[in-house]
Formats: C-alpha cells, sequence, structure tokens
C-alpha cells in the first residue's frame, strides 16, 4: 500500500511560483520537519551564546527546576544518560554548571547552575522568548496551546500501545548494513 500524499502547505508568496510539492503524511516524519524548522529559529540565537541546542536544553532546564539528579535531567530533556554525561562534561569545564554528589553515593549526581551559568540563561531567555513569541503569533496562542496538549496527550498514550511483529523475517534478501562508528582495533595490536 503506498503512503498517502499531500501537498505541503507554504504560506509564503514565493509558493505560489514553486510548483506543488508532495510530502508524505507519517507521523515520525512529520515530528522531524516540525522539530527541524521549530529549532531553525533558534540555531542562530544559540551560536550567538556558543551552544548546542542540547546544551541550552540542559541549562534551561536545570535553570527552571533548580537541581536534578543526572537521571531525572536525562527524562525531561530527553537527552540519553551517555549524552548527558558528555555535554554536562562540556558544560561543567565551561563553568556553566556544578555537579554533586548526593550523599556518599557516588552513582547519584545532582546538577546545579553556576553564578556563570545562571547569567547566561539570564541573558539568552529573552531572545528566546522572542523566538517562542513569533511562533505563538504565526500558530495563534489557541492552536499553539492545542497542539501541546495534544503532544502531551500522545506522549502518555504511547506508553500504553504494544505492537508485536511475527518473528519470522520476509522472504526478501536483506543487505547487510554498513558498520557504523570508528573500527576496532584488534586485541593483540
Amino acid at each position: 500500500m503506498k503512503p498517502e500524499l499531500l501537498p505541503t502547505d507554504r504560506p509564503d508568496e514565493a509558493a505560489a511560483e514553486r510548483p506543488v510539492r508532495t510530502t508524505v503524511t507519517a507521523l515520525p516524519l512529520a515530528l522531524v520537519r516540525v522539530r527541524e524548522r521549530v529549532m531553525a529559529q533558534f540555531r542562530v540565537l544559540l551560536a550567538r551564546y556558543n551552544l548546542t541546542e542540547p546544551q541550552w536544553r540542559v541549562l534551561r532546564t536545570v535553570d527552571q527546576l533548580d537541581e536534578l539528579e543526572m537521571t531525572e535531567l536525562s527524562r525531561v530533556t530527553a537527552l540519553h544518560l551517555p549524552s548527558l554525561s558528555r555535554i554536562a562534561g562540556e558544560l561543567l569545564a565551561r563553568g556553566y554548571i556544578r555537579k554533586d554528589y548526593v550523599g556518599s553515593d557516588m552513582r547519584r549526581t545532582l546538577v546545579r547552575l553556576t553564578p556563570s551559568g545562571k547569567r547566561l540563561v539570564e541573558a539568552a531567555t529573552p531572545e528566546c522568548e522572542a523566538v517562542y513569541v513569533a511562533i505563538k503569533t504565526a500558530m495563534g496562542s489557541e492552536k499553539l496551546r492545542q497542539l501541546l496538549t495534544l503532544l502531551a496527550e500522545l506522549e502518555v498514550k504511547l506508553d500504553t500501545i504494544e505492537v508485536s511483529f511475527d518473528e519470522s523475517l520476509p522472504e526478501i534478501e536483506i543487505a547487510p548494513a554498513k558498520p557504523r562508528g570508528r573500527p576496532r582495533r584488534a586485541a593483540n595490536s
């Protein structure tokens, strides 16, 4: 079965001069496209502060929630713990966050902003808010509220669905994937 195709909406004036394009209406692809369009609005701003998107996500979250354990910060920012550990290390080296252990348990780490980190967040937040206001103006307050509500509902409902697949592979030839990452050295070299 072929996917349903829809014309892409382009409200700008140049759209009238472009040929109509079709876009596959798959939910994951639609979410990625919108995420990229939203984040494009922030990338220029973050570059001014020499920050990556994930670094800003961590700084803003820690600022809003005061302090968090790394595992909770990973969940809230939607960053895998190994990536978050690397990002936190970079922010620690730049003096924007500090890490404290919870009691004597060195596996549990609290993350807090330093005064330098707070100043950075305070400087960048008004510009970020201007981007949010522009998005809200373009979408409309009610539509944006509905979108955020629907996304939150989808996030909760995705935890409740179970999909099972037939264990056997279809009778087609599946080519091996190209190896990814750095080549591994032999143990005796």
